[in-house]
């Protein structure tokens, strides 16, 4: 079984026995853990973190920074596995609700949403489960498409989550298929963009902080063939909290390059990205 999926299993017992608080820091304590017991995973975040290092907020060094983002991650983890305790509305206060400064944002995602296709672009970074159930909450349902998470039961208990919190998850070649209909109709839908390639799958060049990235190409194929409005979109933890702030790109233009519209969120918390494979080549 994948590290991160024994992780999450392991982790899934301790983090619902436990107040949030608690349970956030067993996750950082087991998280690091993997760190130091996963040297592939380990030694290609460090490789990633020292590419970060010249552009990022980090006092530290690749290390540092690689160890915090396998501790972060832990936190995500104790947020998926107890993801079924929030309803769409608590998604929205986590992600500071009506908060004027997002309030022309949401604003324009209401008079978007199914008049015209709408296509976020997420990463791994935050967390974007519970931007999925504020979206839900605050203008209507989506879909999300998905990959194995590296465990049977594991897929199932989090995409039943998701789908109870207004995310319909799609997946394989029928999902793509799924997300293109549903796009057609005006509908919304988001995909994690960041992950490797498959093998044959057809790439794109993207880049980071002025370094080149190979990633598949198929979020942008979708949006042209949809005409979907391609957005940007995040979530940064605030401390070691259920609070998040949100980031949309609601200007990106197609042809720009995608990834490169997180930076401004990357470089505030590094320790947000959630990389635990060689992103920039070797």
């Amino acid at each position: 079984m994948h590290p991160l999926a024994l992780g999450y299993q392991t982790l899934g017992r301790v983090a619902r026995a436990l107040p949030r608080p608690a349970a956030y820091a067993a996750a950082r304590r087991l998280m690091g853990g993997v760190y130091l017991g996963w040297s592939r995973g380990r030694n290609a975040a460090c490789r990633n973190a020292e590419h970060l290092l010249a552009n990022v907020d980090w006092n530290g060094d690749a290390a540092s920074l690689a160890c915090a983002q396998f501790r972060r991650y832990g936190e995500y983890m104790v947020d998926a596995v107890r993801l079924d305790e929030l309803s769409p509305s608590d998604c929205f206060d986590a992600v500071g609700g009506d908060d004027p400064a997002c309030s022309d944002q949401w604003a324009q995602l209401e008079a978007w949403y199914q008049r015209c296709p709408i296509l976020f672009a997420v990463i791994h970074f935050g967390n974007w489960d519970i931007l999925g159930g504020a979206f839900t909450h605050r203008i209507g349902p989506s879909m999300v498409l998905v990959d194995d998470l590296g465990h049977p039961a594991l897929n199932r208990a989090i995409q039943d989550q998701r789908a109870r919190l207004g995310m319909t998850p799609a997946s394989g070649r029928h999902g793509l298929r799924q997300i293109v209909e549903h796009l057609g109709d005006n509908g919304t839908a988001a995909i994690l963009f960041d992950r490797p390639p498959r093998q044959n799958e057809r790439t794109v060049i993207d880049h980071l902080f002025g370094r080149e990235v190979e990633l598949p190409i198929e979020i942008h194929r979708i949006a042209e063939a949809t005409n979907a409005k391609l957005i940007p979109l995040t979530a940064t933890r605030q401390g070691h909290t259920l609070r998040f702030t949100p980031y949309l790109d609601l200007e990106h233009e197609h042809g720009r390059p995608l990834l490169s519209a997180f930076e401004s969120p990357l470089i505030a918390a590094p320790d947000q990205w959630y990389q635990f494979r060689d992103f920039f080549g070797t």
